[in-house]
């Protein structure tokens, strides 16, 4: 269905953008919101459980390394279940690129261009996507291996800037937050943006040389959850823990704060950027796995026809989404991670576990 392909070099930009995606925005208030100052320890908690999220993703990918997630689900389950959970996670694919598009019609209308409709500034993402989409995978990979050393310099200064107003006894008192509290804060560090790669399982098949293919993704991974856990920890020791879990774009508000020697500063274009880069490359991702995943499940030689009716659909739902972002956020807080934890990880362990003991089955006869 497919001819086109990504190098691992690609493939690995692509990985780091799409963990980082809208939660280079949202991260420290989703994880602070539970774990309130004890957020950065969380996020360092959660680092190794969310490695071995990619390492399971990873090992269901090379049971079948020639297809890839929508028919691996077929494969494994067969056609009746597998049609039935391949349709489960279109609509999941569907939910998280709408949000994410909504997203950005919320931040920006709200903090840059508050005068413009936000219609306007979810139709020019719509074309954006669709655009990127209709030049095919080849294209897509190309123009993340050119943006991603942007994306990582305007996160350093961001990172970078915000060091002299550190001040460490803001993370004090360290583990006062209840254990409940601490433990929902992982999973959330954990499952939040690690699960995001699901959508790559998408694209995997489509790599040209495989050989460092586990190596690459585990340490672009760490890489992405590393630069989140520094972020959450600047985050609570430049704002505090208050400010950090009540402001939804902290990451945006620190960027106003940095001011070095009274010339450098008011960088707030630059985190804008940063995050925009991000999560347009999550929006693409996961996009590209609902059309592609239907053509999939309907058999279709190509999935360019259905870019621009999927395009029509996600402008529509993401303007009839929500009223407003604090409404998805808050309604669908806890909700969306208990999705996270079941598509993004237990189901693939599912999936392995299934195909594990069918092969067991078929070498003993």
């Amino acid at each position: 269905m497919n001819n086109e392909t990504i190098t691992l070099k690609q493939f690995t930009a692509l990985t780091f953008l799409v963990i980082l995606g809208d939660m280079t925005l949202i991260y420290p208030s989703m994880v602070a919101a539970s774990a309130k100052q004890d957020a950065w320890l969380a996020s360092i908690v959660s680092q190794p459980l969310g490695l071995l999220i990619v390492y399971v993703l990873y090992k269901l990918h090379r049971t079948h390394p020639e297809l890839n997630f929508v028919q691996i689900c077929m494969k494994i389950l067969g056609k009746w279940i597998g049609t039935i959970f391949t349709i489960a996670y279109l609509f999941y694919f569907a939910m998280i690129a709408f949000t994410c598009i909504r997203e950005v019609g919320d931040f920006l209308t709200t903090k840059i261009y508050i005068a413009t409709p936000i219609r306007a500034i979810i139709i020019l993402m719509v074309a954006a996507l669709t655009w990127a989409l209709l030049k095919g995978i080849s294209a897509i990979g190309a123009t993340s291996e050119i943006l991603f050393p942007i994306f990582v310099l305007f996160m350093l200064i961001l990172l970078l800037g915000l060091l002299p107003q550190v001040e460490l006894s803001r993370l004090k008192p360290i583990l006062n937050s209840s254990m409940l509290e601490f433990w929902k804060g992982v999973a959330i560090g954990a499952f939040s943006p690690f699960g995001d790669i699901l959508a790559l399982m998408m694209v995997i098949p489509y790599v040209r040389t495989k050989t460092h293919l586990k190596r690459d993704l585990l340490l672009s991974s760490l890489s992405a959850g590393t630069m989140l856990t520094f972020l959450i920890l600047l985050s609570l020791a430049v704002a505090g823990s208050f400010i950090t879990q009540h402001n939804i774009y902290i990451s945006y508000f620190l960027s106003k704060k940095i001011n070095i020697g009274g010339s450098f500063l008011r960088i707030e274009a630059m985190m804008a950027s940063a995050w925009l880069i991000s999560t347009y490359f999550k929006s693409l991702m996961y996009m590209y796995s609902f059309v592609a995943g239907v053509a999939q499940l309907f058999q279709l030689k190509t999935h360019k026809m259905l870019i621009l009716p999927s395009s029509m659909l996600f402008f529509s739902m993401a303007v009839l989404l929500a009223p407003n972002v604090l409404y998805y956020l808050v309604i669908t807080g806890d909700t969306w991670l208990m999705w996270d934890i079941t598509t993004g990880f237990l189901i693939p362990l599912l999936l392995l576990l299934v195909h594990r003991i069918r092969n067991g089955k078929s070498k003993q006869s």
